[in-house]
């Protein structure tokens, strides 16, 4: 039976609008867990006014770059002036649309903690490096190029999102999940002093939750869809 608070944490994407915001206004989960709803960059302002006290902000991404000639790209510095504490670095659609590499999102990371935020650092195989069992070879990689290189005290969350479940539908089933997050987070007490969260997501949602988030080393979920319905999200805040 699980007693210590989780983390939940909500990833709405290029979701959202000041209507489904003002909705979320009612939510209070019931439980004393940690929730935290990253929305779009445009939300941030009515998501500070409009969230109950309990629930983090965090933002779906941040510049390596302090400030300067980069049309398009917020710092860590700016989301740290609108009261975000949390701020998504990795994740999986940032890695493959986006392009960018494990250096790139080190250098985020970096400037995420310069900024006094919270990382939350996403790793994970895609479907090829998991039919050709490389999936321990890509976290060791992602975890050794990024997480590895920055102070061993500075506070980080760490979330494992095997790609080719996220939006599918698709989940590894309670031994993948246990398995994996064991070999991460023995990977990461190579480098960390503290005890580092180890977040699951891909395809999370009030059906699973529970039977997610017992497993052994599962320190909370990064939910996606599920987040932008608020009774589903409730539930799963409640889990």
């Amino acid at each position: 039976m699980k007693n210590n608070k989780k983390i939940i944490a909500a990833n709405w994407k290029m979701n959202g609008s000041e209507e489904l915001m003002k909705e979320f206004s009612q939510l209070t989960p019931a439980r004393h867990n940690d929730v935290i709803i990253c929305p779009p960059f445009t939300l941030l302002d009515s998501a500070k006014s409009l969230l109950s006290n309990s629930i983090k902000l965090g933002a779906q991404n941040c510049s390596a770059e302090d400030k300067g000639p980069f049309t398009g790209e917020i710092s860590a510095s700016m989301l740290q002036e609108k009261n975000v504490s949390h701020v998504l670095i990795g994740h999986s659609e940032r890695r493959t649309l986006f392009k960018e590499t494990d250096y790139v999102i080190l250098k985020k990371i970096e400037a995420a903690i310069k900024s006094k935020l919270i990382p939350i650092v996403c790793i994970g195989e895609t479907i090829s490096e998991k039919k050709t069992n490389k999936t321990l070879q890509a976290l060791d990689s992602q975890i050794n190029r990024s997480l590895a290189k920055i102070q061993p005290h500075e506070q980080v969350i760490v979330a494992y999102e095997p790609v080719w479940a996220i939006g599918t539908g698709l989940t590894p089933d309670e031994n993948e999940i246990r398995e994996t997050h064991l070999y991460i987070k023995t990977k990461l007490n190579q480098h960390f002093n503290a005890d580092i969260p180890i977040l699951y997501g891909g395809s999370a949602n009030s059906e699973n939750c529970s039977q997610i988030i017992s497993i052994e080393n599962v320190g909370g979920l990064l939910v996606g869809g599920a987040s932008l319905k608020k009774h589903e999200f409730k539930t799963i805040c409640n889990c």
